[in-house]
């Protein structure tokens, strides 16, 4: 039998399971499907849930045997949703917490029918608790982060005209799969499917936004899926943009840099050295205390100043409302760096912060990672921009 070994000491995983206990005390019965969030509480994303009254007990529906090499929980297998309506039989409950932004109308249905009882929604509270980074989850995503920084050392010289997007693209995936990417992102936000773990955009394709998930997309190759690199190829004096991920133990770095080949329009690089000064700011403030929403209006007031406010975070009708947000277990965490979210920021809470401007035949961007502080930021990506 393969023996699989934690990737966190015992207290950290006892800290993560008081605190869900604590803040789901009102709540007498919890059930929770989100794999990100079953690997933070019992050490294996294994398909199944876990359920939460007094206690936490995992419930897997293959291979228990692995999952209980895993975990300190009482943990038993999952033949069939059957099991809700066996727990039912015994339990009887006001309020059932789900995750209500992520599970199926048909499974809140099924679970809402069997206990017969009000469903209430743990969502926004699962993900306020994973936003803090403790100092073992902080090592990893830092692990991460040096994956990306190294993807960009591996490439940058193989990025030169004649080459197309997906030549660069596939190189910079199969790097990162040997350094020990897993090959996927774990995403929250609705229906949305990353196409490749290096987008890698040129010239006109920069300009291009076929999501809605953040200011850059690149056209892809196929008309089910929009977005990513495409075949064209690499011009002579143009701006080459990049967006990669690195993943490690399940943990996101999410990281851009612009290379500019031969000798670009000076607005391009003027642009980029925005970016840049966007960054030396967040240094300052992504610190404990701060509203998010102030962090963004003070970083909006920077760029107004310069003549690139246009063209900050999109074109148009495309713009998005964001500057930055959360990374962890999931890509799109929280906090988000956006006018609509007043939250504090939290010590531990790290942030992709990825000002991008696209301009009138190209684009522009620069993305990197920081460790909310006490007093100062930690960047974690230190690719040299």
């Amino acid at each position: 039998m393969t023996v699989h070994n934690q990737v966190f000491s015992n207290k950290e995983y006892k800290n993560r399971e008081k605190i869900l206990l604590d803040k789901l005390e009102d709540i007498e019965l919890s059930f929770v499907f989100n794999r990100p969030d079953l690997y933070y509480y019992s050490g294996s994303g294994l398909d199944g849930i876990l359920s939460v009254d007094d206690k936490i007990t995992r419930y897997v529906k293959r291979n228990a045997d692995t999952a209980k090499q895993l975990t300190d929980l009482e943990t038993y297998p999952m033949h069939s949703f059957r099991l809700f309506k066996d727990l039912a039989k015994n339990t009887k409950v006001n309020k059932i917490g789900l995750e209500l932004d992520i599970l199926p109308y048909k499974t809140v249905s099924y679970i809402k029918k069997a206990f017969n009882s009000e469903i209430v929604d743990i969502g926004p509270l699962l993900r306020d608790i994973r936003s803090v980074k403790s100092i073992e989850e902080q090592e990893i995503l830092k692990k991460a982060a040096k994956q990306t920084d190294d993807s960009f050392d591996y490439i940058r010289d193989f990025i030169k005209p004649g080459v197309t997007e997906m030549e660069i693209s596939t190189k910079i995936e199969s790097f990162l799969r040997r350094e020990g990417h897993p090959g996927y992102n774990n995403i929250r936000n609705f229906q949305h499917n990353f196409t490749t773990q290096a987008y890698v955009m040129a010239g006109e394709n920069t300009q291009i936004l076929n999501t809605s998930f953040g200011p850059v997309s690149g056209v892809g190759i196929c008309n089910m899926h929009m977005n990513g690199p495409s075949y064209r190829k690499i011009k002579n004096n143009e701006a080459v943009l990049i967006d990669t991920t690195g993943v490690y133990e399940g943990y996101t770095a999410d990281e851009t840099i612009t290379f500019f080949v031969g000798k670009p329009d000076k607005n391009l690089i003027d642009a980029y050295e925005v970016a840049k000064d966007v960054h030396r700011l967040a240094e300052k403030i992504l610190i404990e205390g701060n509203l998010a929403s102030d962090i963004y209006n003070e970083m909006i007031d920077l760029v107004s100043n310069t003549e690139f406010k246009l063209n900050f975070m999109g074109k148009g009708d495309d713009k998005v409302g964001f500057i930055g947000h959360g990374i962890g277990l999931e890509l799109d965490e929280l906090p988000i760096i956006t006018p609509n979210y007043s939250k504090k920021l939290i010590a531990g809470q790290v942030i992709a912060l990825e000002p991008k401007f696209i301009l009138k035949r190209s684009g522009v961007g620069l993305e990197q990672d920081y460790i909310v502080g006490k007093n100062s930021a930690e960047r974690i990506t230190n690719f040299d921009w």
